[in-house]
């Protein structure tokens, strides 16, 4: 009887370990972080957003971002968790950039969009 009280424990907390598993994984199933690569078509005067474009020189049509309180680096540097990056100072463009974004559904009392998470620039060699 004494080796039942010494295994109970350890089977709770394999059981434990199991269901954490199973719900981050759940979780997560519905949370991927997407890349968006592409060109700057400009920022907004206070940085807060960004437009992307496939079009090299970030001259095509794009798609709008909120950028504000995302982490950032440039051309593979440290990250930083306040500012943005120097290099996509408003009113230049075109810097490749790369976006990791999570999109999220709409629940009753909030609309779905998406949020970026992390902001990349690549490089700034067809910067305008």
């Amino acid at each position: 009887m004494k080796n039942n009280y010494a295994v109970r424990p350890l089977l709770i907390l394999v059981a434990g370990l199991v269901i954490g598993i199973i719900a981050a994984g759940w979780y997560n199933a519905g949370h991927k972080v997407r890349l968006v690569e592409g060109y700057s078509s400009g920022t907004n005067y206070n940085g807060a957003a960004i437009g992307i474009s496939r079009e090299v020189g970030g001259t095509g049509a794009s798609e709008g971002y909120r950028i504000a309180g995302a982490m950032w680096r440039e051309f593979g540097g440290p990250w930083h968790d306040q500012g943005t990056p120097p290099t996509l100072a408003w009113p230049s463009y075109g810097q490749k950039v790369r976006l990791g974004v999570v999109d999220y559904e709409p629940s009753k009392s909030a609309p779905g969009g998406s949020a970026v998470l992390w902001l990349e620039v690549i490089d700034t060699e067809h910067t305008r």
